[in-house]
């Protein structure tokens, strides 16, 4: 089984910002095997990171963060510095590859960047997508569509996952219809219960054909069905967490065998050739 959470830390929707330092414990306790967070401050100078502290402490030792589009202070000081994208993995999950996109967030051109981070467990590989939502609807139409029209979602995993930081203001039915020309869409089993992205988005999305995995989704350790709830962090609404697991499907004419490598296998690889043909 495979846990994750989103986490918002900025939540600019009220004006307060979460220090997640404050929480560790909860967080902790939630045994979480992939993290993405928005929101995560770092100084321009080092002294502060809150994704290293959060990955140090959580012992995720896959970690992978990327700078929002602009600097500011921190709340009630006079540091500057950056709030941005963290992706983090628990021990049990091999994180392969990761980076950022960029996607269109405005009408007239602008672009923003989503981050992604691709995993493995049991052979089975899952990408999970991390990005700040624009505050309007046409914003965020204009963002996903983008998302999900990138060359990154034509590759066979045995899952998608996609986090994002506020309300998006649509249900899962919706969503679908946004993923509409890709090549996943969001599992049965949400579109069933017609969910909604009221605290933020958290969703997991399966291959339309010839799928290599079959995915499961189970009430929670955390008291929750799915996708449906937000576990208080202290008394704030700050997280949203999802229990899935993969069950590879057995290899038929569709479904070759593929095994994803990360950037140190390859080159491993690419080495004990190079010996060989020496």
């Amino acid at each position: 089984m495979i846990r994750v959470m989103t986490l918002n830390t900025s939540n600019e929707q009220d004006g307060v910002a979460m220090d997640p330092q404050e929480h560790l414990g909860q967080l902790q306790r939630a045994e979480i095997d992939i993290l993405c967070c928005q929101g995560l401050w770092r100084s321009m100078d080092g002294s502060e990171d809150q994704a290293r502290v959060l990955s140090e402490s959580l012992g995720m030792p896959y970690s992978c963060f990327i700078p929002g589009p602009c600097r500011q202070s921190k709340q009630g000081a006079s540091l500057q510095g950056i709030s941005g994208l963290a992706i983090m993995g628990g021990a049990g999950m091999w994180m392969l590859n990761s980076g950022s996109i960029p996607v269109i967030s405005e009408p007239g051109g602008t672009k923003a960047r989503a981050q992604f981070a691709l995993f493995r467990k049991n052979g089975t590989s899952v990408l999970v997508l991390n990005l700040q939502l624009c505050g309007s609807k046409q914003s965020q139409l204009l963002q996903l569509r983008g998302l999900f029209s990138h060359s990154l979602l034509k590759e066979k995993y045995g899952a998608v996952v996609l986090c994002g930081d506020r309300q998006a203001g649509m249900t899962v039915k919706k969503l679908r219809t946004i993923t509409g020309k890709s090549s996943y869409a969001p599992h049965q089993s949400l579109i069933s219960g017609d969910g909604s992205f009221e605290e933020g988005m958290l969703c997991i999305l399966t291959a339309k054909e010839h799928p290599v995995a079959a995915v499961s989704l189970f009430e929670n350790g955390l008291g929750q069905v799915a996708t449906s709830c937000s576990p208080a962090i202290g008394n704030r609404q700050a997280g949203l967490s999802l229990d899935f697991a993969m069950d590879r499907i057995p290899q038929d004419a569709y479904n070759k065998s593929f095994l994803p490598m990360s950037f140190e296998e390859q080159w491993s690889g690419y080495k004990a050739k190079a010996g060989a043909v020496a």
